[in-house]
């Protein structure tokens, strides 16, 4: 239970970070979805250098020591952010009185609430299966568990090469467009899970980077959506709604595979909810912005 709570708190702060810097990413230029997707490229890198030296420390000299250096990076990137200059942390745009909204309005916006609403069924859709994937390799295909290791170190690394390249195609192809292959990407993944059995292709297929398609075009259009004073409420918003959606993924995903016997039945039920985000997408994704960059009281 102590190992529980104290890995609770940790993700409660690690991810107070995101929709901060993920907003002060935009200050700096109107190409939201190029600043977003070099925010996540650098983050991707981290957490997957992170993952390799805990996993490295974890076989050489056990638990203890990860929380222990988790603390150490944990400190330093406090004094980092008390000695930065005040200026990194400043937006032009705040010179002027700003609407600045609630939450409670931000999600009585139709295309926050949609937006919202559309992530978090995509990442519950994938959770549900993928928490499993490392099981259904090693357990079920009967593969290795260092082939399962390699597959996960692929999947971030790869994660920061797309999400530097699916920023930009936010900006010049829309960010519809990307949501949507984000979608029709899943469903393709969990067809060929379902009738694909070699051990080889099915790792081939978990490293191919679909999440950034969503998670970018997604922040790139809550940037479209608010103001630079809400903006941070709103990237909270959504990161919110994809927590809660990849929380809930697991627990369903893990009570259909009790009931059932099989992972496959699990498969199924994650092509079957990824099918209905893809209209659903074409339905609530407006792609073009609901205000300008800031707003002005008169």
């Amino acid at each position: 239970m102590q190992y529980v709570s104290v890995v609770v708190v940790m993700g409660f702060f690690s991810a107070s970070f995101v929709p901060v810097y993920a907003s002060l990413a935009t200050w700096a230029s109107q190409r939201y979805g190029r600043a977003i997707g070099g925010f996540w490229a650098f983050a991707s890198l981290g957490f997957g250098i992170a993952t390799i030296t805990g996993g490295l420390l974890y076989e050489l000299y056990g638990t203890t020591p990860l929380f222990e250096l988790g603390a150490l990076f944990g400190y330093a990137g406090v004094a980092a952010v008390l000695f930065t200059s005040k200026e990194t942390f400043y937006s032009p745009a705040f010179n002027v009185l700003m609407d600045s909204q609630g939450i409670g309005r931000l999600l009585r916006n139709r295309r926050i609430a949609g937006l919202c609403l559309l992530s978090a069924l995509v990442i519950f859709a994938t959770s549900a299966f993928n928490v499993f994937f490392t099981v259904y390799l090693v357990d079920v295909l009967r593969g290795s568990k260092l082939m399962a290791g390699l597959a996960a170190t692929g999947t971030t690394s790869l994660g920061a090469l797309a999400y530097r390249l699916v920023g930009p195609l936010n900006d010049n192809r829309g960010r519809k467009p990307v949501f949507l292959a984000g979608a029709l990407g899943y469903v393709a993944y969990f067809i060929a899970i379902y009738f694909i059995k070699n051990i080889f292709v099915v790792a081939l297929l978990w490293i191919i980077p679909i999440y950034p398609l969503i998670q970018s075009s997604a922040a790139a259009l809550v940037s479209d959506y608010t103001s630079t004073g809400d903006r941070g409420k709103g990237l909270g918003l959504l990161e919110a709604a994809i927590s809660i959606g990849g929380g809930i993924g697991p627990l369903v995903g893990g009570l259909i595979a009790d009931v059932s016997g099989t992972l496959d039945s699990v498969v199924i039920f994650s092509l079957a909810v990824a099918l209905v985000s893809v209209p659903l997408s074409r339905i609530l994704i407006r792609d073009r912005s609901v205000v300008p960059p800031f707003q002005t009281r008169t």
